[in-house]
């Protein structure tokens, strides 16, 4: 078996983070919602993640919140944000590279409010670029939103450029970090990045049901979910001190645990971690150019190889890569405009994401797989 769906769910998990949280689920305590020495404890772990992640991406002022994934992050942040506008005419400027995670919370607020939605094309080398996002700006607009690593093509975006410019009009900076989180060097900081959004369970090497959001400090966001945090029990109204506010309910802090080892772990070994990868995908793409039924749609250097088979849809290419055990992605990866902007909203697109413990030998013989597939009907 060879598992390349590593941009869906990173396959490999350090022993650190089974360790991690094991130790959280043979003591487990509810943080924050006791005085017992059982509970103080868990607490402190869940605050020694959220330190941990403060580092790794250099948010020293900012506020880690806790979420299952990337998508409620993402919602907590554009909700929450949004919201607070509603009653006046409010724009946001997004990209085609967003997930669905961004867009349909975006059309949803359409029905709530007066709400216009600028999206920003990939310009001819497949990229977003800032100037195009400049061109977009209005005094209307609420707040920029870009993903970071397209999860489609691997494209990267110049998150340094957009802050900058969302620096000089005043206006805040969402990054979707779910596909460059663990793969590059973020600085939250250098970015100028007002919320930053991201999953434990990708490049990370945490466990499912893990992500965060981080928000700078004095940023106020309208709470999406209501319930117990710990604090201001006689209230009926939810607080709004941070964390607690926007982690109602009792957090997943064996998912935190894990999550807070596999940050750890993952920034010490950032760079074989990546240069293996890429490896991977320079392999993997020098054999597909010289196969004339394959389209390559992913840059070069690009952590991803996506491309596509003439004369079958990526969701037969994929079933027949399972067949001989080989796991990719087919289909459109809950990035409509992405594959609207590329043309391959018919048929999607393959995509093999490599990650951790993925070898050379694994690249020739997926290679070589693509290759039948290619020589069938």
């Amino acid at each position: 078996m060879i598992y390349l769906d590593n941009a869906a769910t990173g396959r490999y998990k350090p022993k650190a983070v089974f360790e991690a949280m094991m130790e959280a689920l043979h003591s487990p305590a509810n943080p924050g919602r006791s005085g017992h020495s059982a509970s103080l404890k868990a607490a402190q772990e869940v605050e020694r993640a959220r330190e941990s992640i403060r580092r790794a991406f250099n948010a020293d002022e900012s506020e880690v919140i806790f979420t299952c994934n990337c998508t409620e992050a993402l919602n907590i942040a554009i909700l929450g944000w949004l919201r607070k506008w509603k009653g006046r005419e409010n724009r946001v400027i997004c990209t085609a590279y967003d997930h669905n995670s961004v867009l349909r919370p975006l059309t949803a607020l359409k029905g709530e409010q007066d709400l216009s939605v600028d999206v920003v094309l990939p310009n001819k080398n497949g990229e977003i670029d800032a100037r195009d996002i400049r061109e977009k700006m209005t005094d209307k607009t609420r707040m920029v939103i870009a993903t970071h690593v397209s999860n489609v093509t691997g494209a990267v975006t110049d998150v340094n450029a957009i802050g900058a410019l969302c620096k000089e009009f005043g206006v805040p900076f969402l990054a979707d970090c779910a596909q460059s989180a663990g793969h590059l060097r973020i600085d939250m900081q250098a970015a100028n990045m007002t919320f930053l959004c991201t999953a434990g369970h990708k490049g990370l090497h945490g466990p499912q049901g893990s992500g965060f959001l981080i928000m700078k400090r004095g940023v106020e966001l309208m709470p999406i979910k209501f319930g117990g945090t710990g604090t201001e029990s006689m209230s009926l109204t939810q607080p709004t001190a941070l964390p607690e506010g926007l982690e109602s309910g009792t957090l997943n802090t064996p998912a935190i645990c894990g999550l807070r080892a596999g940050v750890e772990w993952t920034h010490e070994h950032l760079l074989k971690i990546n240069a293996d990868i890429k490896a991977f995908c320079n392999i993997l793409r020098a054999r597909l150019e010289g196969l004339s039924r394959v389209r390559l749609y992913s840059p070069q250097g690009s952590g991803l190889v996506t491309f596509s088979v003439a004369g079958k849809t990526s969701v037969d290419a994929a079933d027949e890569l399972n067949e001989e055990e080989i796991f990719v992605r087919g289909g459109l990866h809950c990035a409509p405009l992405a594959h609207a902007a590329l043309g391959t909203i018919e048929g999607g697109l393959v995509r093999v994401s490599p990650g951790v413990g993925n070898t050379l030998r694994q690249a020739e013989i997926t290679a070589k797989v693509i290759a039948k597939i290619c020589d069938g009907k």
